[in-house]
């Protein structure tokens, strides 16, 4: 009737091999990442060199830009900007009234000069033809030619300012389109470099960006090894758990059995002994497997106190003799003899270790230390 039951199951070796194929598949998952790191650390000495060379150029590039838009403003800074400067106050102060009317007293002066002229090549002429200075005549001719002489000596001079004016406006004009590209001949140096510099920081970056992704590789593969030793491990203690879950019930369903059995046994032997020698018997009938459990199951067994007047008129635990006799056509109905409770108990328990066997059975948990002593039925 005993059981090897006081040691712990033993783990089921089919979830072991799972367990171990998820560690192996973290392990060739690190493998493969590895493998990958080394081929993109090859690919990537390819692309650091071309990458600092590319650098290089784009560097060197940009320190002559630099360089350049230096030189250019040096030169625009000492060069070009003092003779603007000198340019600019010139042609400010060029139309200034005082070389207006300066401008319009030479055009005056060259008009009374060609005037004078005039008057005198009319004399001559005039004398040649017999005519007299003081004449009518002379008057009129001279009093024309002075009129002509001071309409022409107005115009000249207004003539004179204006010129003055539209050079100085010219001059003007010359110094701003002078300086206007240098400056901006500069600047467009500038930014050539910076954006030679910007270009070539953005290739290191983008190298350095390409390396940590093959480093992430490597990263992914040590996670994924872990996650397998973690897979592994839990599963390995999910069923082991379920194992020594399973035991726990298995001895405690015992004990429960065992107490309930002993005390119901010492109590009917202890009240009332009987013959129980095998030789001393005969009409035997094997009773299927599960009918007893199922009558006993079927049986209500309670707490209750006999009436006074009654046995001991004590407090007791147990079913009922018409119950008992329902199910297991034993007894009159009003009593149970005690071998047939304990018989019909003993087999019943019989029912129920069988029982827990299958389930031990078919949860895979059945090892050596589980697994049940069964005694030879004596020869009869």
């Amino acid at each position: 009737m005993s059981k090897g039951g006081s040691s712990a199951p033993s783990p089921d070796p089919q979830i072991g091999q799972a367990a171990l194929k998820q560690a192996e598949t973290g392990e060739k998952w690190l493998q493969f990442s590895q493998d990958a790191f080394k081929v993109s650390t090859e690919r990537q000495k390819e692309l650091d060199a071309l990458t600092k060379k590319v650098t290089e150029q784009q560097l060197g590039l940009a320190t002559e830009q630099a360089n350049w838009a230096r030189t250019d403003r040096d030169r625009y800074e000492k060069t070009y900007k003092p003779i603007e400067d000198s340019f600019i106050k010139e042609a400010t102060n060029y139309a200034t009234d005082a070389r207006q009317n300066e401008a319009a007293a030479e055009a005056r002066a060259d008009v009374q000069t060609a005037a004078a002229n005039q008057r005198a090549a009319t004399e001559r002429a005039s004398a040649s033809m017999g005519v007299t200075p003081g004449s009518g005549r002379f008057a009129g001719v001279q009093a024309s030619g002075d009129m002509a002489a001071t309409l022409a000596e107005a115009g000249a001079a207004n003539s004179a300012r204006q010129s003055v004016r539209d050079k100085g406006l010219a001059l003007k004009a010359d110094v701003v389109n002078m300086g206007r590209g240098l400056p901006a001949q500069a600047a467009g140096g500038a930014g050539g470099s910076v954006a030679a510099g910007a270009t070539a920081l953005s290739g290191n970056q983008a190298s350095n960006s390409q390396y940590l992704a093959s480093t992430n590789i490597m990263g992914q593969g040590y996670q994924g090894a872990m996650q397998g030793y973690a897979g592994q491990a839990q599963t390995l203690n999910n069923q082991y758990g379920l194992q020594l879950d399973a035991w726990k019930a298995e001895q405690s369903l015992k004990a429960q059995n065992a107490s309930g059995i002993g005390q119901f046994l010492g109590s009917v032997v202890g009240a009332l002994p009987f013959t129980s020698d095998e030789t001393k018997k005969e009409n035997k009938t094997e009773i299927p497997e599960g009918e007893a459990l199922d009558a006993i199951n079927n049986m209500p067994v309670e707490e209750w106190d006999y009436k006074q007047g009654v046995e001991d008129e004590g407090r007791h635990v147990g079913p009922y003799a018409q119950d008992f006799q329902r199910e297991t056509g034993s007894g009159d109905g009003k009593s149970i003899l005690p071998q047939d409770a304990i018989g019909l108990t003993m087999k019943a328990v019989q029912d129920l270790d069988s029982k827990v066997d299958r389930v031990i059975e078919a949860i895979g948990l059945g090892g050596a230390s589980s697994a049940p002593v069964k005694k030879q039925k004596k020869a009869a």
